[in-house]
């Protein structure tokens, strides 16, 4: 019998020097109360020796080993490839799971045939003084093309413990239906724009999930997400990145004619942010460079998704918020974290 008819969960770990984080990511994954039939790691050319001590934690772990870090995007793909189950499980490796966590998206996510991801309540751990600090409950996506962590950066409450739909899930630790992952696939681009090499390629397959008329879900199963201790998201390297992946996220995704209106937004919130990060790095601002280099490989999807789209601009434009300028500008001028959106 195929491996695919007797696996319902496929789990990966997508690695690069992840240390004793990595580690106990795998091991909150050997404690799921539904323990996934096929487990992988996807290693971007460890030279820490967190690889051999995965393999050690784990005899029957898969290995796909990358020479060198071919970026998040590529390695995701790489994961897809190689799922023989009905579900992918996608791990950061600096995420530990609750036990009941892969039972509990399965659960919601076998519940209803058109759900094609799911997510769990991501939090960030705290300082034991007050809540866990919440990192992300979903995705929300704004007119001016910028999106974001529903719930980031704010205590955890009883508002975040009821399931709902979402409009996207972070790539964090979603659970995605490969049928749908495979949908969302055209030629040889695959589910995860590589172009993207790290950052906002989740959002970027939320949104043509939607136009495939896939659902996405948020299931309040918690899992700990250790996100300041890798040290990269701020980096100079990682804001280029962010400012390209921005532009091509709304070049990949926003159809015309509504997206011809969204324009001058997008083009005014990206100039700003550029002048933002630049701040930061100097450097960043190149990101805009990258994009308009990148931007001819859009065309061939937004062909795709014109010829397979399943919704309406309007089911999509429902899901737009407006963006929340005015916190925004407190929380970089004012020091308000709490603004956060």
């Amino acid at each position: 019998m195929p491996i695919r008819e007797q696996i319902d969960v496929s789990a990966a770990i997508l690695n690069w020097n992840g240390g004793d984080l990595v580690v106990r990511c795998l091991r909150s994954l050997l404690r799921q109360t539904h323990l996934p039939g096929q487990r992988l790691v996807v290693d971007n050319g460890s030279s820490d020796g967190s690889l051999e001590r995965l393999r050690a934690e784990d005899p029957d772990l898969e290995v796909i080993a990358n020479p060198r870090n071919l970026g998040f995007a590529r390695a995701a793909n790489q994961a897809v490839a190689a799922a023989g189950g009905r579900w992918l499980l996608l791990l950061n490796l600096d995420v530990e799971l609750e036990p009941d966590y892969v039972e509990r998206l399965l659960a919601a996510g076998e519940r209803e045939p058109g759900v094609g991801s799911v997510t769990g309540k991501l939090l960030r751990p705290g300082d034991g003084q007050g809540p866990p600090i919440v990192d992300s409950t979903g995705h929300l996506l704004f007119s001016n093309g910028w999106a974001a962590n529903r719930g980031e950066a704010h205590p955890d409450q009883p508002a975040w413990d009821r399931p709902g739909e979402v409009f996207g899930v972070t790539a964090a630790a979603p659970l995605y239906r490969v049928d749908a992952l495979r949908d969302a696939s055209h030629g040889c681009a695959r589910p995860f724009d590589e172009r993207f090499f790290a950052y906002i390629e989740d959002v970027d397959l939320d949104w043509r999930l939607r136009w495939l008329g896939w659902r996405a879900r948020y299931e309040p199963a918690v899992a700990w997400h250790h996100r300041s201790a890798t040290g990269a998201r701020r980096s100079p390297f990682i804001l280029r990145h962010i400012l390209k992946n921005r532009l091509l996220l709304v070049a990949n995704n926003d159809l015309w004619p509504d997206g011809l209106r969204r324009l001058p937004t997008v083009a005014l919130f990206t100039l700003l942010t550029a002048v933002q990060f630049g701040l930061e790095s100097p450097r960043a601002p190149l990101g805009i460079a990258d994009a308009v280099r990148l931007l001819p490989e859009s065309r061939h999807r937004r062909r795709f998704l014109r010829a397979r789209r399943r919704v309406s601009s309007a089911e999509i434009r429902a899901w737009m918020q407006r963006f929340p300028y005015r916190q925004k500008l407190a929380q970089r001028f004012f020091g308000d974290r709490r603004a956060t959106g």
